[in-house]
């Protein structure tokens, strides 16, 4: 019984978790806008912290004459962007 008891609470815990966002009153297009800043944003993350540890090289993300830090950044700002455009007059 307890362990049930203890399932049901690490449920209750992640329906919890997956409401972080708080998308539940936004329009679709805005629930999108949103979960895509915050995937480029952890998509950044993720290249970042990979050209610190050596995974990747820092040119490599070079483009159009730009160098690789002004991409991962760009990269960044445009998730907050549309993170911020999707949680606009929220």
């Amino acid at each position: 019984m307890r362990q049930t008891v203890r399932i049901s609470l690490q449920y209750a815990n992640d329906q919890n978790m997956m409401k972080t966002f708080h998308t539940e009153n936004l329009s679709r297009t805005r629930k999108v806008c949103v979960y895509i800043g915050a995937g480029l944003l952890i998509l950044s993350s993720i290249l970042f912290v990979g050209t610190l540890l050596s995974v990747f090289e820092l040119e490599s993300f070079a483009v159009l004459g730009h160098s690789g830090v002004r991409t991962l950044a760009g990269i960044f700002v445009a998730g907050c962007l549309l993170a911020a455009i999707g949680f606009y007059d929220e």
